[in-house]
């Protein structure tokens, strides 16, 4: 049990008459402590004297083992290769600071030890932000009022300046402080979740009925589709906005199999729609986009491909150009931030002087999944296409082939299959694949890939406390790359019935939920987020590089469900629903104005950019304006994977255990 304790410096956190950190007192103030339950606090602090600025400090006796700040810092980061907040403090020294809306839990900052947990945190919307590095004594928590953010602001692939808010002087301010014991084990952050859930959760509704999504997405994916000159088709992997023709126009002539353009999936949402309701349009496309990806994609037949390009964009002198020489009204808003990207850097090009088409495992591991499923739905109609099949398993045969001795596989190939990039737990996309071919061959070398595929993934992240490079417009820590692997545990669960998978899959979904957003932030009436009418609470943040929300989590809303119906866990179920009905905000229904601007009807932006992180086209605080395939793609999985759909319409309702809130926010 720990307990608070006054002391003549200030305040102790003591478990079992031991102490590991310290409040330190500040003049002119009194500090009190009001028990919210076991391990956790409302800490007050009143000054004399009213003042503009505030600094509630809290030190961790000691090195820690493991820190943490949701969605932004996991253990200083630093592994991989693009800008991002590395290590405690910037190249002059001064200590990170983040407002508390980078967070997912409000100004949220953990560390732990071999003896306990600690965590420091806001109320939401206090104008508050955090701080987390060492000091001779250990580790700081602070949180900081007003809200800033120092020495300077993380966005797209670049840096901002720094913020500085302000405050009316007051006399009393608020924090939450969490400490618990040690079990033993490490990243013992699921304390923490499970307290931010039950404190700062709350009930949300589905914002459309799952039979209107349904319908819209459907819709939205019709209008992806499209054919190329040379008899190639496919859907296309988004809309963005065209300042020459001043509408949202398709992203012409790029193709993906999975990932952003989920080709894969639609055609088999396209195919699963004709069972259901008889549209022989919708099985056309689907078998011709199927079809034409197995007779064009540029890998010959040794694996899937991961995209098809026909778009000039492949043939720019990037490493010539410079800004601006780029036309701000040549190209899509989408494609004009890709550029900008490129320009002046080094680029790997194939024998024809395009550039080069990385074949990843998110998206190879993800069509051969989805040839196998178009496999079996086309059958339960009596189509036989074999070839699906031998795809499908050629694509594991090739996974076999390259895995190595530890078990991993490779991030990338070139067409040729020659490795371009080795590491990341993206790797593990493959595994559900593998097991789908155990499955169909009985062939035991799936399954022994598939197993030695997930223990080293998972070990990864059981050893250093995240995952990597699933997002693959970066190549960082991040969310993406933990769902396959929970999908994967899941799957292992069913086909071994070793219920210690069923532990691990609970170990990775806590690590997801350390992205996902336990509040909702609040926006000045005359933001584009709040035009939108968008709740941050429910939805998954990116990337440590990629500090934006999206709709990612749809993937994880059956696996989470899958947990709670093995495990009886409440809060599985309950995060589901959360996920859903976050990520179905804002869906256009073909009338919706936003930022002067009318969307196709289905559409979705890919993002919310809902704190201080923007874009070079898109700046902070408003939605992405890029509505891409994906979000339907998941979302009609979800519907096709799952019959009953009133799951979908119940909404969030309440939350088991919720902890009542009663403390000033002013700010």
């Amino acid at each position: 049990m720990s307990e608070i304790v006054k002391t003549e410096g200030g305040h102790s956190i003591v478990i079992n008459g031991v102490t590991y950190a310290i409040i330190p007192a500040v003049m002119g103030a009194e500090d009190f402590f009001e028990k919210i339950e076991d391990g956790a606090w409302r800490w007050h602090r009143h000054t004399n004297t009213a003042t503009d600025r505030m600094r509630m400090e809290m030190i961790l006796i000691g090195e820690p083992d493991f820190t943490m700040i949701p969605a932004v810092s996991y253990n200083g980061n630093g592994w991989g290769d693009v800008p991002e907040y590395v290590g405690d403090r910037a190249e002059d020294g001064t200590p990170w600071s983040f407002a508390s809306h980078r967070v997912t839990i409000p100004a949220c900052t953990y560390s732990e030890n071999a003896h306990i947990s600690l965590a420091l945190m806001s109320e939401p919307n206090s104008n508050s932000a955090c701080s987390l590095y060492s000091v001779d004594e250990g580790e700081k928590h602070v949180l900081i009022f007003p809200e800033e953010e120092k020495p300077k602001t993380l966005q797209r692939h670049f840096w901002g300046g720094a913020f500085q808010g302000v405050m009316e002087p007051r006399n009393d301010f608020e924090g939450i402080i969490l400490a618990l014991p040690s079990d033993g084990g490490k990243h013992r952050y699921r304390g923490l979740l499970d307290f931010a859930w039950r404190y700062y959760g709350h009930s949300i509704l589905p914002p459309r009925s799952a039979d209107e999504l349904y319908k819209l997405s459907i819709a939205y994916t019709r209008s992806l589709f499209e054919r190329e000159r040379d008899g190639f088709a496919g859907f296309v992997t988004g809309s963005q906005w065209h300042p020459d023709t001043t509408a949202y126009k398709k992203k012409e002539h790029r193709y993906e199999l999975g990932w952003v353009g989920q080709s894969a999936s639609m055609a088999n949402a396209f195919i699963y729609d004709y069972i259901e309701n008889g549209d022989r349009d919708n099985l056309e496309m689907a078998l011709e986009a199927h079809d034409a990806w197995l007779r064009y994609g540029e890998t010959g037949d040794s694996f899937l491909a991961a995209r098809v390009e026909y778009h000039p964009f492949r043939l720019l002198p990037f490493e010539t150009m410079k800004p601006e020489d780029v036309d701000r009204w040549e190209w899509g808003e989408d494609q004009y931030e890709s550029i900008l990207n490129k320009v002046g850097k080094p680029q790997e090009r194939d024998d024809k002087g395009r550039l080069l088409i990385k074949h990843d495992a998110c998206n190879i591991g993800t069509g051969a999944d989805c040839y196998f499923e178009a496999y079996d739905l086309l059958s339960k109609v009596g189509i036989d296409k074999s070839e699906y099949l031998e795809a499908a398993i050629k694509t594991c045969d090739f996974a076999l082939d390259s895995q190595d001795s530890s078990g991993c596989f490779a991030k990338s190939w070139n067409y040729k299959g020659e490795v371009l990039a080795k590491n990341g737990t993206i790797g593990c996309f493959f595994i559900l694949p593998l097991l789908k071919a155990y499955k169909k061959t009985n062939d035991e070398k799936y399954l022994n890939s598939a197993i030695r595929a997930f223990d080293f993934y998972y070990g990864e992240l059981e050893r250093e406390g995240f995952t990597t490079a699933g997002a693959l417009d970066t190549y960082s820590i991040d969310k993406e790359s933990s769902s396959p692997l929970l999908r994967a545990a899941l799957e292992l669960y069913e086909v071994k019935k070793d219920r210690s998978y069923v532990s691990k899959a609970e170990d990775i979904a806590w690590y997801l939920c350390t992205w996902m957003m336990h509040f909702t932030v609040e926006y000045p009436e005359d933001c584009l987020i709040s035009k939108l009418g968008y709740d941050t609470f429910g939805s998954t943040s990116v990337s440590t590089p990629h500090q934006a929300l999206d709709q990612y989590a749809l993937r994880d809303v059956l696996s989470f469900l899958k947990l709670y119906e093995i495990t009886g866990y409440i809060q599985w179920k309950e995060r589901a629903k959360a996920f859903w009905c976050n990520a179905c905000q804002g869906i256009s229904d073909g009338t919706l104005f936003l930022n002067r601007r009318l969307r196709p009807a289905g559409s979705q932006d890919e993002a919310i950019f809902h704190t201080r992180w923007g874009r070079h086209a898109t700046k902070p605080f408003s939605p992405s304006q890029w509505l891409p395939a994906w979000p339907c793609a998941f979302r009609l999985e979800n519907l096709r994977w799952y019959k009953d759909w009133s799951f979908f319409d119940e909404g969030l309702t309440k939350i088991e255990g919720a902890i009542e809130r009663s403390c000033n926010t002013s700010g």
